[in-house]
């Protein structure tokens, strides 16, 4: 016959209690999956969700489309002469150009100068032009036949068909471009029978 103490004390009577306590007591059931947050997007009237989001702002060059030249940088409207020269480029064989021409005429003057504003910039991107040897037409742009140049194009007659503008001294974007082909219109324009240099 085994003998038991006469009392538990209280710290082993705690433990036996919690023991108890613990195996009699139900498993709780695993917490339940907590469902993604998920944010709400207003739909409108139309269907289409709303943003806030800002949309691009549309292009202000339509595709296809060269951007169009502010006032600034045409020639001013106070220009009343034209002085029109020919430079001569490489492989001419020792020919010489035509003595330059100034043109005060009203309207041949309102028409270079409607002819050269009237030019877009010169588009982006690589082009295969015709090769270019120097050969070019300048139009120099006076408020008067002895007056400063206000502005000056030079028109390109190979290669790309660029003309290079300066306003006041100050280069300007390259005008015009590939298959523009200015030289022959200028020299209509301004009535001269000026040869195109061959190569």
């Amino acid at each position: 016959m085994r003998l038991l103490p006469d009392a538990l004390s209280p710290l082993a009577l705690g433990a036996a209690v919690a023991v108890v306590l613990s195996a009699c007591a139900v498993p709780h059931a695993p917490a339940a999956a907590t469902a993604p947050y998920m944010k709400a997007t207003p739909i409108g009237s139309t269907g289409v969700p709303l943003t806030t989001a800002k949309s691009p702002a549309p292009s202000a060059v339509a595709p296809g489309k060269r951007a169009a030249r502010p006032a600034s940088e045409k020639v001013p409207v106070t220009a009343q002469a034209v002085t029109i020269s020919m430079d001569l480029g490489q492989n001419q064989g020792g020919k010489t150009p035509p003595k330059p021409v100034t043109i005060t005429d009203p309207a041949t003057v309102r028409e270079l100068t409607a002819l050269i504003n009237g030019l877009p910039l010169f588009p982006p991107g690589m082009f295969s032009c015709p090769a270019g040897f120097g050969d070019n037409l300048v139009l120099t742009f006076r408020a008067g036949p002895r007056t400063p140049a206000l502005a000056v194009a030079t028109v390109d007659l190979a290669g790309c068909d660029g003309v290079h503008f300066t306003l006041n001294g100050k280069p300007q974007p390259t005008l015009a471009g590939p298959g523009t082909d200015n030289g022959p219109r200028v020299l209509k324009t301004a009535g001269l029978a000026w040869k195109i240099p061959t190569h």
